[in-house]
């Protein structure tokens, strides 16, 4: 194949993406494009590639996963795929998201009024001005790096690694994308760092490894030292009068208008926030993970009061999204039960570890949960926005102060 037809080589398409304006596409989707020695074949539909996709035992990068978030219809979101092939055979692939934000409406305190003084107006003024395409490499639905799979030898990996960025900056021209964003690499990435990439640490992810000595929640209370033991307690007696019912794919077809009420609630509370879940998200993932998939309701008699999701990955349980009532929240202590809850289930399960994700790191913390640290990488096309990218990234940022707890005693 004739590579100028379809793709510019490397240097032209990392140079001339600096400075010239976006070209017509070069990457059609569902055709192989020769380059960097490889075959590459981009589409935006699961579909099209499942048959090659060769993906792992990770649940977050199989096909009827991504058929599930494709078919629940994000408002703002868009999914691409990336295949790769050497000797016309199948290994590696990635999962992409594009996504249209706005600043001013993914920040809380820009998104309700909330200017106090000169650096909020600032901070207004700038988040005003328009609204951002992102390219990420990865799931804006987790925390965690769920986005890729390869079947090649681990010695060539770096090398397809490094052909797999300079593709991206090309797509990222065809798509019209203004930021790219590698999520949550658990440490630092040299390769996307020589590639103009910027890590910011933002918020950690908030983990618990399970103890085999956990056969029963029981034991898990055990495990504490007295204090936390007499509040987790305390806890239960505030919902004794609530109902906790896992509902099957009718049920949550049936609530679905409410979920999305009490879902939204919560996220309008968030200090940033650039991802709403669609109306449909929750009965698109019950219908395809099916057992995997776990939406819990909490009922006071007949009235729906919260609910909380999980998603089981192999021997993880992930928390997924929530929502509740503030007020029936503030009464019940409804999160901090929820989070009992996880990890009752994960031990039932029989999971070695339990995933809470980010926000609310200082009740995560006082239920065992312990920081993750978790870099985001970043690169702006225009290289003089890319230069000053980290520095408005911290302006904008929300700022969360907390103090970790120990709830376990020591040995």
């Amino acid at each position: 194949m004739n590579t100028s037809d379809t793709l510019e080589s490397p240097q032209r398409c990392t140079i001339q993406s600096m400075f010239h304006p976006f070209k017509p596409k070069s990457f059609p989707f569902g055709k192989k494009v020769a380059a960097e020695g490889y075959e590459w074949m981009y589409t935006d539909r699961i579909q099209q590639v499942e048959a090659q996709w060769l993906a792992s035992d990770n649940l977050y990068v199989q096909p009827h996963y991504l058929q599930a978030l494709e078919d629940a219809k994000t408002t703002g979101l868009d999914f691409r795929y990336l295949l790769m092939f050497k000797n016309g055979q199948p290994i590696g692939g990635i999962t992409l998201q594009l996504l249209t934000v706005s600043a001013a409406h993914s920040i809380r305190s820009l998104r309700q009024g909330e200017i106090r003084d000169f650096w909020d107006r600032l901070k207004f003024l700038l988040a005003s001005w328009g609204k951002y395409r992102f390219m990420i490499w990865g799931n804006m639905f987790l925390t965690g790096q769920y986005n890729q799979w390869w079947k090649a030898p681990e010695d060539e990996i770096p090398a397809l690694q490094s052909a797999t960025l300079k593709v991206l900056n090309c797509i990222a021209r065809q798509e019209k994308i203004q930021i790219l964003m590698a999520r949550d690499c658990f440490e630092r990435d040299q390769p996307l760092e020589n590639a103009g990439y910027h890590a910011i640490d933002f918020q950690p992810n908030m983990c618990m490894d399970l103890s085999k000595d956990w056969k029963s929640f029981e034991d898990y209370l055990n495990a504490m030292s007295s204090k936390y033991r007499v509040r987790a307690r305390r806890a239960f007696k505030k919902t004794e009068g609530i109902i906790f019912k896992e509902l099957d794919l009718r049920q949550i077809e049936l609530f679905a208008d409410d979920l999305n009420t009490l879902h939204h609630s919560v996220v309008e509370q968030a200090d940033f926030n650039m991802l709403w879940a669609g109306k449909n998200y929750f009965v698109q993932l019950k219908e395809q993970l099916g057992a995997d998939f776990c939406l819990t309701a909490c009922f006071e008699k007949e009235r729906l009061l919260g609910f909380y999701t999980t998603i089981r990955n192999g021997k993880e349980l992930d928390a997924n999204f929530l929502g509740f009532d503030p007020k029936a929240n503030r009464e019940y202590q409804l999160y901090l039960a929820m989070l009992y809850k996880m990890i009752e289930q994960a031990i039932v399960l029989r999971c070695e570890k339990i995933c809470f994700a980010r926000t609310a790191l200082e009740i995560k913390s006082s239920v065992g949960a312990l920081a993750q640290k978790t870099y985001i990488y970043l690169k702006h096309t225009n290289p003089l926005l890319n230069y000053i990218l980290p520095t408005a990234v911290r302006f904008g940022e929300p700022k969360e102060e907390w103090v970790p707890r120990h709830p376990f005693r020591e040995d």
